[in-house]
């Protein structure tokens, strides 16, 4: 079970105005598309006490229709996007539900120990050889409110078997809880509106589009408990705070905000801390064109541009139906995907000295195939700078970045990486650069991909952590 890998997001809702929460439901998972786009699921309590849950695989749009929405009614709602790394994507739909019980459960994060809950449900006769680790947190939570317990004490109890990373939302008979780990590995967010409504959501893109005021975030080792118009927020654990800083770099949507920061506001600062770090090698302000790798690295591709007074193109075009190859289960799929998606406008890169900016490299499979379309389309030289350090190591908390092996900068140089790529020159943002940027201190993040330093014990997976072959641009 500590192979398992997952990333996903998830939402919920104490609803007291007149528009359906299913409705706003859709909308806030809709915004939260990026986080995962395998699966969708939603469980609501209806006027009558009774558990209803609708759960697919595909998109969003293609999971609800405008009937099945209208059919799931209630006050209290939570739901979840999935996207899978390994194993059949038809299975482990969320929300988690108990039917003895009435639970519904959703994670978003990876549990690489799990041999505690293994143990636990175990020893009650819970059978767990076909479940994953978000389905043995619901089925530990469910087995306390069979012993009588009531959701916010059976999470409270089975919080100390959680051990990774967890952004959570259950829901048993009207009562919504949200928590996170001590270290806050994965956002989780709060809001409110003016007819006395609840939102939860795992950035706070998903509470603007239904009009929600983000109030703060779910803190660190907090349980947060809403029941009709009452709040309770109980602290279960000491908060050590450590957000996965691929948070900033990657993962969550522009208009989000971490840590009080704007997501687009850090991506241009780590653009501008490229333009320090990395001024261009060749050309002139007159041959030289930027070129962001679209979507994240645009801000840090705007930032480096106008720091140096530089032309910035959008030219580099996105296929938008491809979706990411970085969250596309195996590398065939990949690959596959790689070759249609992306292409280059050639008159913009004609003639001229192509600074390409991206977030990051994971697997060397893009950046390679960029430049020789680059160089294909007339570019004088190609430079590839980016936007974050270089990713030598396994996440374990929820990216899809589970062997070691799979990782260029782990058992490559920057020069051979370079040289793979076959550009002119390769320049990574420092780690202190970066860090810099957020405008907070690195003890508020964690870096494990960048210096294999992880928060949270990774268990018998630490066994199979090489030292990488170089650790340039790690200060």
């Amino acid at each position: 079970m500590g192979e398992l890998k997952e990333k996903c997001a998830v939402v919920g809702i104490v609803n007291k105005g007149e528009i359906p929460t299913a409705e706003m439901g859709y909308e806030s998972l809709l915004a939260l598309q990026h986080r995962g786009e395998e699966a969708s699921g939603m469980a609501l309590v209806d006027y009558n006490g009774s558990l209803q849950v609708h759960r697919g695989n595909g998109l969003v749009k293609d999971v609800y229709s405008p009937k099945q929405l209208r059919q799931l009614e209630g006050e209290s709602l939570i739901g979840h996007n999935r996207y899978s790394t390994s194993g059949s994507r038809d299975l482990h739909q969320q929300p988690y539900v108990d039917e003895l019980t009435g639970l519904a459960f959703a994670h978003n994060g990876n549990l690489p120990v799990t041999h505690y809950l293994e143990q636990y449900l175990e020893s009650h006769n819970a059978k767990t050889l076909k479940l994953n680790d978000s389905e043995m947190m619901g089925a530990a939570i469910a087995n306390y409110i069979r012993e009588g317990q009531d959701l916010p004490d059976a999470v409270e109890l089975a919080y100390s078997l959680f051990r990774g990373s967890f952004s959570c939302v259950a829901l048993h008979e009207g009562t919504l809880v949200a928590f996170r780990d001590a270290y806050g590995i994965r956002p989780l967010a709060m809001g409110y509106d003016d007819d006395g409504s609840t939102f939860i959501s795992s950035e706070t893109c998903g509470l603007e589009i239904i009009d929600a005021t983000f109030e703060r975030e779910i803190g660190q080792g907090e349980l947060l408990i809403v029941n009709g118009n009452n709040k309770e927020s109980r602290q279960v654990a000491e908060a050590d705070p450590k957000l996965d800083i691929f948070e900033f770099v990657y993962f969550a949507r522009h208009d989000s905000q971490l840590y009080g920061e704007s997501v687009n506001e850090v991506r241009r600062r780590f653009g501008e801390k490229l333009a320090t770090e990395h001024p261009p090698r060749y050309g002139n302000p007159e041959t030289i064109i930027v070129l962001p790798v679209p979507d994240t690295s645009i801000p840090a591709g705007e930032g480096y541009a106008e720091a140096l007074n530089l032309r910035n193109r959008q030219a580099v075009i996105k296929n938008r139906f491809v979706g990411r190859t970085f969250m596309k289960p195996g590398h065939e799929n990949r690959q596959r995907h790689l070759r249609r998606k992306h292409n280059i406008i050639p008159e913009v890169v004609d003639g001229k000295d192509v600074i390409l900016i991206d977030d990051s490299i994971v697997r060397l499979n893009t950046m390679p195939r960029l430049v020789a379309l680059t160089k294909s389309l007339g570019a004088k030289t190609v430079s590839v700078l980016i936007a974050s350090p270089p990713v030598r190591f396994p996440d374990h908390y929820g990216i899809d970045t589970p062997d070691q092996s799979e990782l260029a900068a782990a058992h490559m140089t920057i020069e051979e990486m370079r040289e793979k790529i076959d550009c002119k020159y390769l320049g990574y943002l420092s780690l202190s650069g970066m860090i810099e940027a957020t405008h907070k201190s690195a003890d508020m993040f964690n870096l494990a991909c960048f210096n294999g330093e992880y928060p949270i014990n990774i268990g018998d997976l630490k066994n199979k952590i090489q030292t990488p072959i170089s650790m340039e641009f790690a200060d």
